[in-house]
C-alpha cells in the first residue's frame, strides 16, 4: 500500500489557491445571479405577488396619464362595457369587450407589465372607425393567470383562442390588431397564425415599436444600462428556456412580417432608444403586402408615441384603416 503524506505548502502557495478559489466562486456565483436577476425582472411574475391592474410605474407622470385617460374613456362606454374570461393552456386569461355591435373588433395589445386598463388609451380612432374592442392581460399580467412571459410567442396562442371566442359569442367577422412592443410581435404572431389558419379574417396590423428579435430588443435594453449582453443576455435566454420551454432566440417578428399577407402599419418615434430607425426599415423591408407603411413620428419615447403626437397618430390609424 502506498501512503500520501502530506505536505506542508509556504504561506504563498496557500494564499494563491485561497485567492484563486475566491475568485471562481464569486464569478460562479455573478454567473448565476446576474442571468437570474434579469430574468425575474423581465420575464417572471410570482404566484405571490399580488395580480391588479393599477398603472405599474406610478413615478411615469406620463405613463400614469396615459392609464388614467385610458381608464376614463373606458369608464364611458358603460353597458357596453363586457367582462370575459377564458381558459387556454391551462391559465385563466382575463379581458374585456365592448361591444358597438359591429363585425369587426380591433384587438389592442399593451406593452410588457402593464394590464388591460393600459391598451384602452389607444382605443378611440377604432372605435370612432366602427370597431368593437377587445383588450385583455396576456398571460402573467393583470388578473389572468400564468408565471412567465414569452413576448408573444406563446402569448399569441392565447389570442388566437379570444379570437375564437369573440368571433363565436359575438358573430365577429374580421379582426384587427393594434400592439406595442411586445404587444406588437404579439400582434403579428396572431395576425399570422390566422391566416395560415384561414378564418376568421385578419384585416390589418398595427404596430408601435415593433423589434426585430427579442435579443435584439434585450441588447438595447442592456446598451440603455451601459451593460454589455455578453454573456448575460445569452444566460438569460438559458434560464428562459429551462422554466418556459420556449426558445428565445426564436422570437422574431421581423420574419414573421415578412410571412404576413395583411397590410401592417409601423409606427415609431425618432427618439425611441430601443427600436431604432434601421430597426423599422429592415422590418418594412419585410413586409410583403404593398399596403403596408411605415411612419417615423419626430416625438415619443418606446410606446410613448401617441402620448406627444395623438391627433396625428390617431389621424394615421384612420387614414390606414380606411383604405
Amino acid at each position: 500500500m502506498t501512503l500520501f503524506l502530506a505536505i506542508p505548502l509556504p504561506w504563498w502557495a496557500i494564499t494563491l489557491i485561497v485567492v484563486f478559489a475566491f475568485a471562481v466562486f464569486n464569478l460562479l456565483a455573478f454567473l448565476i445571479l446576474v442571468p437570474h436577476v434579469v430574468f425575474y425582472n423581465t420575464v417572471y411574475r410570482s404566484p405571490r405577488k399580488k395580480r391588479t391592474r393599477e398603472c405599474t410605474n406610478k413615478k411615469d407622470e406620463d405613463q400614469v396619464r396615459m392609464f388614467e385617460e385610458g381608464v376614463k374613456w373606458a369608464e364611458a362606454q358603460g353597458d357596453k362595457r363586457i367582462p370575459l374570461e377564458i381558459n387556454h393552456d391551462g391559465l385563466l386569461l382575463k379581458g374585456e369587450y365592448i361591444d358597438y355591435g359591429s363585425k369587426r373588433c380591433a384587438v389592442l395589445l399593451q406593452g410588457r407589465t402593464e394590464s388591460l386598463l393600459y391598451s384602452y388609451y389607444f382605443a378611440k380612432p377604432y372605435a370612432e372607425s366602427g370597431y368593437n374592442i377587445l383588450v385583455v392581460d396576456l398571460r402573467a399580467h393583470g388578473l389572468s393567470d400564468g408565471k412567465y412571459q414569452t413576448g408573444g410567442l406563446k402569448e399569441s396562442g392565447d389570442i388566437v383562442a379570444w379570437i375564437d371566442y369573440v368571433a363565436a359569442r359575438f358573430h365577429v367577422e374580421s379582426f384587427l390588431f393594434h400592439g406595442l412592443c411586445i404587444g406588437a410581435s404579439t400582434a403579428v404572431y396572431s395576425a399570422l397564425k390566422l391566416e395560415q389558419r384561414g378564418y376568421p379574417m385578419v384585416e390589418k396590423v398595427v404596430s408601435e415599436g415593433l423589434f426585430t428579435t427579442y435579443y435584439d430588443m434585450f441588447k438595447a435594453n442592456f446598451a440603455h444600462y451601459k451593460k454589455k449582453p455578453f454573456p448575460m443576455l445569452n444566460l438569460t435566454f438559458f434560464l428562459g428556456r429551462i422554466y418556459t420551454g420556449v426558445n428565445f432566440y426564436d422570437n422574431r417578428p421581423i420574419d414573421a412580417v415578412g410571412q404576413l399577407k395583411c397590410p401592417i402599419l409601423l409606427l415609431y418615434s425618432t427618439e425611441d432608444i430601443f427600436c431604432h430607425r434601421e430597426d423599422g426599415e429592415a422590418i418594412y423591408e419585410k413586409a410583403k403586402n404593398p399596403n403596408s407603411e411605415l411612419v417615423f413620428f419626430p416625438r415619443g419615447r418606446h410606446s410613448h408615441v401617441r402620448s406627444l403626437n395623438t391627433e396625428a397618430y390617431d389621424a394615421k390609424i384612420k387614414e390606414f384603416i380606411g383604405k
